[in-house]
């Protein structure tokens, strides 16, 4: 089988598992039809209420050690157990919030979350400092490890650090939650099923994992023949290739239809040979790619301000302000940039205000490492001429703003 009817014969199992979900409710999941299924902060408050044992579930610590058992894979007695407290963004020094945090008589277990969000400088090295007879458990979509930003001053240990154990949503917390579910006490209770079962469709969306039975089907199609396999392998060669020359294709139309002379940065997405969009699926965080132009120079003393549209994991745009040229923690205080610009502050690093496009709408917004369905349009041809007309007039705005 060539690759088109491969293609041909997997999207007719997609539209199958589609009809179904419609008429068994599948896709109605309050976390993606509030947005909020790759939001970490609410992630960790969903997480944080099955762990705890004060939880509004009244099972007790029944969740917990199970998580501590299986996913920890730490022994623990029942006295020590029924010690145990769980916090949500645990405050320690320097203002830092650990996202989860289990305390007992004799351990202290940070845990940190992970999906989509940027590290930050030695985080997990400071994490490190307030564990007890435990490791910080680095909790990420697929069990990566923190980079040498965040763990510095940590020991080496192989590809990791020996203070750091790494667990992940696709398999360990897929896996507890389902075990968690098939408690005979919490089958009966049809509200608190009903969640678990939601929230493990959403961290399959943000893992890219599909239902059981579909997966099934396409594995069985897989292995109906040699030439299907090659004809699939052939296939997820070429997917991230595809996804780079899509982000390429986008920022060229941007920069065409803006129609003015940008700034020739590291920042670019055509820099070094399009360095930062070959990379931009190769790793766990983002290389940032995207076009800058220039607002106001000198606002003060090595102080620009540049209009800029980049990919994090969603596209955005808004006023960054480097210093000398470089992207620093924000230089201008709060009341300098709403003097300056009229805009309410948005401030993060270097950004000095921001918004998803087209719209605002973080919905609406493409993913293009989620892969979600505003960005998939994008490979329509004239939903792209759309799109990029749309992110080109917002520049323009902000530039004569």
């Amino acid at each position: 089988m060539n690759v088109e009817l491969l293609l041909q014969e997997l999207s007719l199992v997609s539209k199958k598992f589609e009809l179904i979900n419609q008429k068994t409710g599948g896709y109605f999941n309050i976390f993606e039809i509030t947005d909020i299924w790759s939001d970490e902060v609410i992630v960790c408050r969903v997480l944080h209420e099955i762990l705890s044992p004060e939880g509004t579930h009244f099972q007790g610590n029944k969740y917990l050690k199970r998580f501590i058992k299986d996913v920890l894979k730490m022994d623990m007695s029942e006295e020590e157990l029924e010690s145990a407290k769980v916090f949500r963004e645990y405050r320690i020094d320097n203002n830092r919030r650990i996202d989860i945090a289990i305390s007992t008589i004799n351990h202290f277990i940070p845990i940190e979350v992970k999906i989509y969000a940027g590290e930050q400088a030695n985080q997990c090295f400071d994490y490190a400092k307030t564990a007890k007879n435990s490791k910080v458990y680095y909790l990420t979509r697929f069990g990566d490890f923190p980079s040498d930003y965040s763990a510095n001053g940590l020991t080496k240990q192989g590809n990791g650090y020996l203070e750091i154990s790494c667990i992940s949503f696709s398999e360990d917390i897929i896996n507890w939650l389902e075990s968690c579910a098939s408690q005979s006490e919490t089958i009966k209770i049809a509200p608190i099923r009903e969640v678990l079962f939601q929230f493990m469709m959403t961290i399959r969306k943000f893992t890219n994992q599909m239902e059981d039975e579909k997966e099934m089907e396409i594995v069985d199609i897989l292995m109906k023949s040699p030439e299907n396999m090659k004809s699939a392998l052939d296939i997820q060669n070429c997917v991230n290739q595809a996804r780079v020359k899509l982000m390429k294709q986008l920022f060229a139309k941007i920069e065409s239809k803006v129609g003015r002379i940008k700034l020739e940065n590291e920042y670019d997405y055509a820099s070094d040979d399009y360095k930062n969009c070959n990379d931009f699926y190769k790793y766990k965080y983002s290389t940032y790619p995207g076009i800058s132009y220039e607002y106001k120079s000198k606002v003060k003393p090595n102080i620009d301000i540049w209009v800029r549209i980049e990919i994090d994991n969603r596209i955005f745009i808004g006023y960054c302000c480097p210093v000398d040229g470089k992207s620093v923690k924000q230089a201008l205080t709060q009341d300098e940039i709403e003097q300056i610009l009229g805009v309410k502050t948005h401030i993060d690093d270097w950004w000095a205000y921001w918004e998803y496009v087209p719209d605002g709408n973080d919905e609406l917004c493409p993913n293009f490492k989620a892969a979600n369905d505003a960005y998939l349009k994008l490979f329509n041809e004239t939903f792209l001429e759309k799109f990029t007309t749309k992110c080109a007039a917002k520049i323009i705005e902000l530039l004569n703003k």
